[in-house]
């Protein structure tokens, strides 16, 4: 094919300034990628840093705080130390490792911060008591250690002698990284336990030395406490903890490793018009045929044909909020529809016997004007750990009709928690 020469200039044209134009573009996202990578090291770079600041000023707060008696420092302390655990957290998140590298380390500082925030209502009073002290003391020693350990890394970064890691890079085996060096600091720090911390990071009593109930025990135990035909239950799920759900027509049923009955669900189409009352009564009965003691009934509300309860045990006349059942029965058979003993399996124990330090009509007093009670009782309040605050319950309504549920320290005579319902 014969081409003009013209043309063939235009085309020897065309293409010099195509690849001119890709050599640009190379060049240009070359730079931004450069740019884009040094971007990146600087924001892990400033993370760690801003890590070990938050560690160091932990470290020091929490050594204040093994001294502190008053309850204004107190106060101050934890605000302080839980600041400090946040700020720890937050800049951890964006470091580019995986769990393993700080497992340990975010355990501390999650730990550190939880029982601040606890200490922080117990302690307003008159300030951190001898236990308190000691525990505030036990943290800062592996605070100071950690601070140390992080300083030094910090100086090898800056020095050259451990490098960053790169988000690609993570997994590579070849020189001295930010994140084997956190593994090294991470095999340093043991165990935090903490006399009487019973909050969400403490040890639950999951392995109490028994072995978990065999999958055909749990089976007959869910078949016998609903009802159902135990040849028609299909194991569901196993989990590592030991729980086993099974699977039936129209639900599921759950069994802990010790043969407690956790939940069922259902998922049948429910019509029927049986009284509110009735129902109530089904699963009261229900549950007192089950072992369950004296119940109280906190809250029943009816969704479409289902009627859906909370009952709350009750111990030496006082309501145990935490330590709680729900249960909906249907309103055309009468049937369990849905259970869920997950709070009272986990909460339930024996409590104190009830000795409030000031009256009922006393504690009214911390109620507002705008609250119109119309009924009080004696109650367990749940803490941030799993122990329990003797407390004034009044049920009151708020100046917009909205049902208001006002709880007061009986030792105190202070407000303790509110909840709109």
């Amino acid at each position: 094919m014969y081409i003009r020469k013209k043309t063939f200039i235009l085309i020897i044209t065309y293409l010099a300034a195509a690849i001119v134009a890709l050599g640009a573009y190379t060049a240009v996202h070359f730079g931004m990628e450069g740019s884009y990578r040094r971007t990146a090291e600087y924001g892990y770079a400033h993370a760690f840093e801003e890590v070990v600041g938050s560690v160091s000023a932990l470290s020091d707060s929490l050594h204040r705080a093994s001294y502190a008696s008053g309850a204004e420092l107190s106060g101050q302390l934890c605000a302080d130390i839980y600041g400090s655990c946040l700020a720890a957290e937050m800049t951890m998140a964006v470091l580019p490792f995986s769990t393993q590298e700080l497992e340990q380390t975010a355990a501390f500082i999650g730990i550190a911060g939880d029982y601040a925030r606890g200490s922080l209502r117990t302690s307003a009073q008159s300030g951190f008591d001898d236990a308190a002290r000691r525990n505030f003391a036990s943290l800062y020693k592996t605070a100071a250690a950690l601070t140390r350990e992080l300083s030094e890394l910090r100086n090898e970064i800056n020095d050259g002698e451990v490098l960053l890691d790169e988000p690609e890079n993570v997994f590579a085996d070849s020189g001295d990284r930010l994140s084997a060096s956190m593994l090294g600091i991470e095999d340093g720090i043991g165990a935090t336990e903490l006399d009487g911390y019973d909050g969400k990071y403490a040890k639950t009593a999951q392995s109490t030395g028994k072995k978990p109930v065999a999958q055909s025990e749990a089976k007959a135990i869910a078949a016998e406490f609903f009802g159902l035909d135990e040849d028609k239950l299909e194991a569901e799920y196993s989990a590592e903890n030991g729980t086993v759900c099974f699977a039936f027509n129209g639900g599921s049923v759950c069994v802990d490793a010790e043969g407690n009955v956790l939940s069922l669900s259902s998922e049948r189409s429910v019509a029927g018009d049986m009284e509110s009352s009735e129902l109530e009564a089904i699963a009261r009965d229900f549950l007192a045929a089950h072992g369950f003691g004296e119940m109280y009934l906190a809250s029943s509300e009816r969704y479409g044909s289902v009627q859906t309860m909370k009952f709350e045990c009750v111990e030496n006349g006082v309501r145990c909020i935490d330590d709680s059942v729900r249960i909906s029965v249907a309103g055309d058979y009468g049937d369990i529809y849905a259970f869920d003993a997950a709070a009272h399996i986990k909460n339930h124990g024996t409590y104190p016997k009830a000795a409030a330090a000031v009256s009922e009509t006393a504690a009214r007093t911390a109620i507002p004007e705008t609250l119109s009670v119309s009924d009080a009782q004696l109650c367990y309040a749940p803490t941030e750990g799993r122990s329990a605050v003797l407390c004034y319950g009044f049920d009151c309504a708020g100046s917009g009709g909205e049902r208001v549920f006002v709880l007061v320290d009986a030792q105190t005579g202070r407000q303790f928690d509110i909840e709109i319902l």
